[in-house]
């Protein structure tokens, strides 16, 4: 009687053992070959290293509804894991700083830290470069490629990534908040569209669908960087950006991105 138990014990066990294999052989991130090359090809074409930080100044036009609003832009980045972005409007100043897996918004001086959730879409896209050169450095991150499409005159190579959390599990209930589509010149490799879906939470919380468009990208220091920044929100024309001037290795540190954790 007892061997049949220590018998039923070892099945039990091996059994345990190859579904956790299993599981894990499962959430394991994936990498398509053709994406990689495709996002690699990207990066390279834009200027293949990224720079050390960046400052971007412009113009901005909003239209809400029937009504426009002028104002100014300011777009940072460090590395590949520090953005800023802040908009300066007539009626109103508004922030939104991500560093290293914390973000927060600012709105008129008043600093509200951000959610998990809404963090995991936060890194400014407004520079492709650093943006996409993370999603290769970055172990955890899934890249799959989706298809060949048309969009007007354009053939556009459609490509997909995500976090997966991988190496953290305790992160891994964001990794369906870091979805992001990317679409890509087949011509020239560089960035078209960057659309990503934006929450404060799971379940019934409100979904926000983000679409970053490039054109009039311009070299300086040999870099490219994209002169005209169109951002549409569920679907509708919002917000339209023309950069006036680029500079790179300025000297930015840790206290450019000013992250108050656990800021209300």
């Amino acid at each position: 009687m007892r061997v049949d138990r220590l018998v039923f014990l070892l099945v039990l066990i091996l059994s345990s053992s190859r579904t956790l294999i299993s599981q894990q052989s499962t959430s394991a991130p994936q990498r398509d070959s053709q994406a990689t090359a495709l996002l690699q090809a990207s990066v390279r074409t834009m200027g293949g290293t990224v720079p050390s930080d960046s400052v971007a100044t412009g113009s901005v036009v909003i239209v809400a509804g029937s009504l426009t609003t002028s104002g100014t832009v300011r777009i940072l980045t460090r590395g590949t894991d520090q953005t800023l972005e802040q908009l300066s409007l007539p009626q109103s100043t508004v922030a939104t700083i991500y560093s290293r897996g914390a973000a927060n918004a600012t709105t008129n001086g008043t600093t509200q830290s951000l959610p998990l959730e809404r963090t995991a879409s936060c890194q400014s896209v407004a520079f492709p470069l650093p943006f996409l050169a993370a999603t290769l450095a970055n172990p955890d991150e899934a890249i799959q490629y989706v298809a060949l499409e048309t969009s007007g005159q354009a053939q556009l190579q459609h490509i997909r990534i995500w976090n997966t959390y991988n190496s953290n599990s305790a992160f891994q209930f964001l990794s369906d908040f870091t979805t992001t589509d990317i679409w890509l010149d087949a011509t020239t490799g560089l960035p078209k569209t960057i659309s990503f879906i934006r929450r404060d939470g799971g379940g019934a919380s409100p979904k926000t669908l983000l679409a970053v468009s490039y054109s009039d990208f311009r070299s300086t220091n040999a870099i490219l960087y994209p002169n005209s920044i169109q951002v549409s929100i569920n679907g509708t024309p919002w917000a339209t950006t023309t950069i006036q001037s680029v500079s790179f290795n300025t000297g930015l540190t840790d206290a450019s991105f000013p992250v108050a954790q656990g800021a209300n």
